[in-house]
């Protein structure tokens, strides 16, 4: 009898709580670049992929290039479940097949073109994949489900001033169709396909600026900026979704080297979600030789190694992420996934 009272208060503990919903699987994006250097990018030049975190650093470039890319995450397994849950077509072997996963699971997938040139450039990526699930309480397994797709069309201006002062300004359009549920095994094979499969939609229209200052002029070129992310408005609001924006204060410098080229970054991250000091900062390093580049980020519950080869026009990269972290109700989880890029340059 103490068992089944102490399961029903735990249950009912649950429910009373919000979902918890990854903020940069949200509102962020699913590229190499996110994976590897996260929001350390913010501040950093380390990567020639789409447009720049910062808007403000559109203004630095001096060629232009057209770009697409292709990435993916290992557990690309679930496509097929998250295209049915997202269309309204989750069944109870849908979730019989979340529920025997018995470990908590993030996959992203995003196909993206690009074109960069001086002071100005577009983004659009037709194709945006992300799920998240997080089982937890093996004594009444519960799992917290977000699956989505989304189209994004992004464009950016930039330029600068005196003193190597620069300023950008991006606008970033999204369509986006996701669902989001909490559940136990018993309530979703009871209930079927009911109201745990219901797809939301959701548009958004984002203007986001950044600024940069850059010493380009001293030997280990530091430069600080301020980008603010995803301001601006919805037509549908959902309590579940992160609504306000996020504000990143970042920065880097390179250390000159005999050989190769290495880049540090430091981004500070503000939001309403951020409680503690320890969340704020993230580290980011880049380290290019010839055709190699390593690439890794390091915050207080994740962190990530990658590594990229450019050959010709084509690049290819490889990263590992892992985030360790305690759930709601005092339980150590973790999430680990192996993404993988192909992209072509011209």
């Amino acid at each position: 009898m103490r068992t089944l009272l102490w399961v029903l208060f735990l249950f009912l503990s649950l429910r009373a709580f919000a979902l918890e919903v990854p903020r940069s699987l949200a509102l962020g994006s699913s590229d190499f670049t996110s994976r590897s250097l996260s929001t350390a990018c913010y501040g950093m030049e380390a990567l020639l992929e789409g447009l720049p975190c910062n808007p403000a650093m559109t203004a630095k470039e001096r060629e232009s290039r057209f770009q697409t890319q292709f990435f993916l995450g290992n557990n690309i397994s679930y496509v097929r479940d998250i295209s049915r849950l997202v269309e309204g077509r989750g069944d109870v072997e849908t979730v019989e097949r979340l529920f025997n996963q018995n470990s908590s699971s993030e996959m992203e997938a995003r196909i993206q073109a690009s074109y960069l040139r001086e002071t100005w450039g577009v983004s659009y990526s037709p194709y945006r994949l992300f799920y998240y699930s997080l089982i937890r309480n093996s004594a009444l397994p519960v799992i917290t489900l977000f699956a989505g797709r989304e189209q994004t069309l992004a464009g950016q201006v930039a330029s600068f001033a005196e003193n190597n002062f620069y300023w950008g300004l991006q606008l970033r359009a999204v369509d986006r169709r996701f669902l989001l549920s909490e559940f136990t095994l018993t309530d979703a094979l009871a209930d079927g396909r009911s109201q745990y499969f219901e797809a939301k939609t959701q548009r958004a229209l984002y203007l986001e600026p950044g600024i940069l200052y850059a010493f380009e002029d001293r030997p280990w070129q530091p430069q600080v900026g301020l980008t603010i992310k995803n301001a601006g408005v919805v037509d549908t609001k959902y309590n579940e979704l992160p609504a306000s924006p996020d504000w990143h204060l970042a920065g880097s410098v390179r250390p000159p080297l005999g050989l190769g080229e290495l880049e540090l970054g430091l981004d500070l991250l503000f939001n309403s979600s951020i409680e503690e000091f320890r969340d704020m900062p993230r580290l980011g390093m880049s380290y290019r030789l010839g055709a190699m580049q390593a690439l890794a980020s390091y915050a207080s519950q994740d962190y990530s190694v990658g590594f990229l080869l450019n050959f010709d026009h084509w690049n290819g990269g490889l990263t590992y992420w892992r985030k360790n972290f305690e759930n709601r109700v005092g339980e150590q989880d973790q999430l680990q996934t192996v993404y993988v890029e192909v992209g072509f340059i011209l």
